[in-house]
């Protein structure tokens, strides 16, 4: 948990509110922080003070790889020890922990986690490949256009498109990055200019979008460890306080309104949690993931994948597995025993097919 992502602080009330429901009869959990300069720390042991930070490491010791070696980090060494490890709980958000990044290294690694794979993490994140595959599946998705970094020359030609293309108010928000951080609603045209600015310095690429008035959903999507097959949770719509569902009314108790199941019609539901099945099963996830939608009279839009979806209090997996009768200590045991069914050698060094 952790990690140097702007969704750090989230990450972490994720982490600890899962090591609070593990089982301690059934698991020996460990806590493993990623610091911001890279550093994997363990935990202190149970009944310590809650601070998951070591001391500042010395002046000009910051390299990642040097400080995994420092006295409270986690050598690789022994994350490689099998005998160590049986399963790793993913909840970093964010890069480096939910585009695929983490998995890969536990894959090098031969260390079973839970979650989806390298490829459908990375995809996920990556909102405008993922689109792209949604489009070709005929999946629904918001009217979008791109604007990178550096290669906006013309502001007010791109104001102009945007106005004919998707008109006003429109959406921004950067392409690879969730928890609805660095997003604007830009209702003027001049304000274009600004709203890119703060997506930008998140990521090169924004995504500029149509803003779709209609019913927010959710589907929270769950394998089933007995057959493996995707399941789809009861919906879960989405009543903001504010102007949108952003950063605090997501993370916020009492910033918006969550109302599980959805008031839809039982058709219209259907669809939807079948919609939230073919995007999870186009981007080839595993385990569980969150599909964010829009409704719009009868058609439903998709909105983006979430592979690591918030485990908070305030959380709407969470939310939604309750709806379907699994407490979290139970959704938990779910992702282990998934994940455990992929316990694999770790390859051999050198190794020729």
């Amino acid at each position: 948990m952790g990690g140097p992502s702007p969704e750090r602080e989230i990450s972490l009330a994720t982490g600890r509110q899962m090591l609070a429901a593990l089982d301690p009869a059934r698991y020996e959990a460990v806590a493993i922080e990623v610091l911001r300069d890279g550093r994997w720390t363990l935990a202190p042991p149970a009944g310590a003070p809650p601070q998951l930070s070591p001391p500042a490491a010395p002046e000009g010791a910051g390299s990642p790889t040097r400080g995994l070696a420092r006295r409270g980090a986690l050598g690789i060494d022994r994350v490689m020890d099998r005998g160590g490890v049986d399963v790793v709980i993913v909840a970093m958000h964010g890069p480096y922990g939910e585009d695929g990044t983490v998995q890969g290294l536990l894959e090098l690694l031969g260390v079973p986690y839970t979650g989806s794979g390298v490829l459908a993490s990375a995809l996920a994140m990556d909102k405008l490949r993922s689109r792209q595959l949604f489009g070709f599946n005929d999946i629904p998705v918001p009217a979008y256009l791109v604007a990178e970094r550096g290669r906006v020359a013309d502001l007010e030609g791109l104001a102009a498109q945007v106005a004919t293309v998707l008109g006003y108010p429109c959406v921004v928000k950067p392409n690879a990055l969730g928890s609805s951080i660095g997003v604007s609603i830009v209702r003027d045209p001049r304000r274009l200019g600004p709203a890119l600015e703060t997506a930008w310095r998140y990521d090169a690429v924004a995504l500029v979008e149509e803003f779709i008035a209609g019913t927010e959903v959710t589907c929270a999507v769950l394998d089933d460890p007995a057959t493996g097959a995707p399941q789809a949770l009861p919906l879960i719509e989405i009543v903001p306080r504010r102007e949108f569902f952003d950063y605090e009314a997501k993370y916020t108790p009492g910033a918006s309104e969550e109302i599980c199941p959805a008031r839809l019609p039982p058709a219209l539901t259907a669809r939807a949690q079948e919609v939230a099945l073919r995007a999870y099963r186009v981007l080839g996830c595993r385990d569980l993931a969150r599909v964010d939608m829009f409704v719009r009279g009868e058609q439903v839009i998709v909105l983006e994948v979430n592979t690591i979806p918030g485990m908070t209090a305030a959380s709407l997996l969470p939310q939604a597995a309750r709806a379907a009768g699994i407490a979290f200590p139970a959704l938990l045991d779910r992702l282990v025993a998934l994940a455990l069914r992929r316990r694999t050698p770790p390859p051999s060094a050198g190794a020729v097919p």
